[in-house]
């Protein structure tokens, strides 16, 4: 009830707003009422009520060797309703003045689903050969409209990096077909991974699966990202890069069995390098897109990864670290209209730490610590073809998933943080997406 009141005074200061405006203000309403209903075969990490499927998730096998997991499922969710306006404002500094307010119901994705959030707020100045965004948008690895058309709530994640975060964004134009962009990237509903608690140096005593934005804010230095894009006519390729940091922990405690009491400040940090290309052309009802993500500890992105703990003092517990490298890619073609079909293809691929692990425990039965997001996770692909109707207001999308995982068992190699046996994990989804528009 407490929500619903919420949601009501929200939108009754948005509708006194428009009307009072000054008139060099204008607003623009939109959103859509979105349903969809689901069937799967095998249970996987995803988020939001499972509509959000990132891909199947592997734990382990019964008696008979049926994997636990193996289980069909359905659902009916409307979750994804959103709605949001535009504004455009008066001229300030010689600039043209615009902001973007957007919300929805997916809430906290993982532990309340159905809760009302806000998913874009941000404000925009733009002049003739620039602009300066401030808020929260989509990251710039989203690379602006160079994303898959699907049917499913994922959008092609984990190939399509997925990602809207608090930033300060500047764009330059040097000419028409030409964009140079810079930004400094916050955290706030997509997280790294760190340790919340640490009560011994040993694996067990490190709760290490927790997600925060702390572990980037404390880093002291949010994420920086360039890019460059060029269009031409239906033609748009595009490149980025990114440097980013995280503090994993505060404190680490003394190496001393059946005491570890002393705790020792921890400043070492988590660097990551990453790379993303991408490509789009357009020519009358079809449409071609491709993008490829090279980079380290990209869990922030919805790409499986992270990193680990490469060294361990004995006498403080401090540690320092090494980022898994992954490889992420798809490509997607869609023709038509009023009728539409489409085909989507997605595959990842984890490189491997960029040095060797440190074994908390033997040789015989090797140990490591690796927080992140699937790291056992050796590949994954995706094939996804689906059949759309758009009439005025209204789209309507039959699609099926197939997403596969080989996860690594067995033990661990400590010199690249991979697995030399593995098993697969296949999931299949058939879905449909009736979406009205407004």
């Amino acid at each position: 009830m407490k929500k619903l009141l919420a949601l009501f005074l929200l939108l009754s200061t948005v509708i006194a707003f428009a009307q009072d405006k000054p008139k060099e203000i204008t607003t623009e309403f939109y959103g859509f009422v979105r349903f969809e209903s689901f069937f799967d075969s095998y249970k996987g990490l995803n988020a939001g009520n499972e509509l959000f499927f990132i891909a199947p998730l592997y734990a382990g096998a019964d008696a008979k060797g049926k994997h636990i997991n193996q289980t069909p499922t359905y659902n009916f969710a409307s979750m994804a309703t959103r709605f949001g306006v535009r504004i455009s404002g008066p001229e300030i500094l010689k600039a043209k003045t615009s902001a973007n307010i957007e919300a929805d119901f997916a809430g906290d994705l993982g532990n309340n689903p159905a809760l009302f959030r806000v998913r874009q707020a941000n404000a925009v100045l733009s002049w003739k050969k620039s602009s300066l965004l401030v808020g929260q948008t989509w990251h710039p690895f989203w690379s602006g409209k160079v994303f898959p058309t699907v049917a499913g709530l994922n959008t092609g994640s984990p190939f399509q990096p997925f990602n809207r975060s608090p930033q300060i964004r500047f764009d330059y134009k040097p000419t028409a077909k030409l964009i140079l962009s810079a930004a400094m990237v916050g955290e706030f509903q997509y997280k790294s991974y760190g340790f919340s608690k640490i009560d011994s140096m040993v694996p067990k005593a490190m709760t290490y699966a927790d997600k925060s934005d702390l572990f980037n804010r404390n880093a002291g230095i949010p994420e920086l990202v360039a890019n460059i894009e060029m269009n031409n006519g239906g033609c748009t390729l595009g490149a980025g890069a990114s440097l980013k940091y995280i503090l994993p922990t505060l404190y680490t405690v003394e190496v001393v069995p059946g005491k570890d009491t002393k705790k020792f400040v921890s400043d070492d940090k988590v660097q990551a390098v990453s790379f993303v290309g991408y490509g789009q052309y357009v020519k009358k009802m079809f449409t071609i897109r491709a993008k490829a993500v090279l980079g380290q500890n990209m869990t922030h992105l919805n790409i499986p990864g992270g990193y680990g703990v490469k060294t361990l003092d004995k006498t403080t517990g401090a540690m320092t670290y090494t980022p898994y490298n992954s490889f992420t890619s798809f490509i997607n073609a869609v023709y038509g209209k009023k009728y539409q079909i489409g085909f989507f293809g997605g595959y990842m691929k984890n490189l491997g730490t960029k040095d060797a692990l440190y074994n908390f425990g033997s040789s015989a039965a090797p140990s490591v610590v690796t927080p992140g997001l699937l790291p056992n996770v050796a590949s994954i692909y995706r094939v996804a073809p689906h059949f759309a109707l758009n009439i005025s207001k209204i789209r309507c999308v039959i699609e099926y998933e197939l997403t596969s995982a080989k996860y690594g068992t067995g033990n661990i190699n400590l010199n690249d943080g991979l697995y030399s046996a593995g098993v697969n994990a296949a999931n299949h989804r058939a879905l449909l997406m009736f979406m009205y528009s407004f």
